[in-house]
């Protein structure tokens, strides 16, 4: 046993290394081609005529490009792979309402974090998006935040939804 652990340290410490290397000195080859984790990730509040709703309860569902992509919701956390360029398309349901929002992945080793929270006032018909999101800069760090703050009447969502992010 230990014999075999003695082989195999040495690669490991080899991938290690390079795998280090290019997270600081090549993020675009890191986060496009070996990053492991979700690249569309974050937390999201839903409110309904001023009471809130757990996302668990909603029904969630993305697309891309008419393809449906498998989402992970987590108490109130979405987590989407998202390795592909388009508009990744998202929507939250409730008691037939709908809530569209989409985020756009430009390159293909974008990575967005994001806090959102939807109200919904359906006596005026209109949704409300305020948080912040932060993406990945071309050096691999992190964005400032930015924040979002909008009202859109349900008539004037774009087809697409409530962009988060510009292409």
């Amino acid at each position: 046993m230990k014999k075999s652990i003695k082989k195999f340290l040495p690669i490991i410490a080899v991938v290690v290394v390079v795998l280090t290397v290019l997270r600081f000195f090549v993020p675009s080859a890191f986060f496009g081609y070996i990053y492991p984790f979700s690249r569309i990730k974050g937390n999201v509040s839903v409110t309904f005529d001023g009471k809130e709703v757990k996302l668990s309860d909603c029904e969630v569902t993305c697309t891309l490009r008419e393809k449906k992509e498998k989402v992970h919701v987590i108490g109130s956390k979405i987590r989407i792979r998202a390795g592909k360029y388009g508009c990744y398309e998202f929507i939250i349901e409730h008691d037939g309402v709908e809530i569209p929002f989409c985020f756009s992945q430009s390159n293909c080793w974008n990575c967005e974090d994001f806090e959102l929270s939807f109200s919904v006032d359906t006596a005026k018909n209109t949704v409300s998006c305020t948080g912040w999101k932060r993406g990945l800069e071309e050096n691999g760090l992190r964005e400032d935040k930015i924040d979002i703050d909008d009202t859109f009447n349900f008539d004037d969502i774009p087809s697409e939804g409530i962009r988060i992010t510009s292409v």
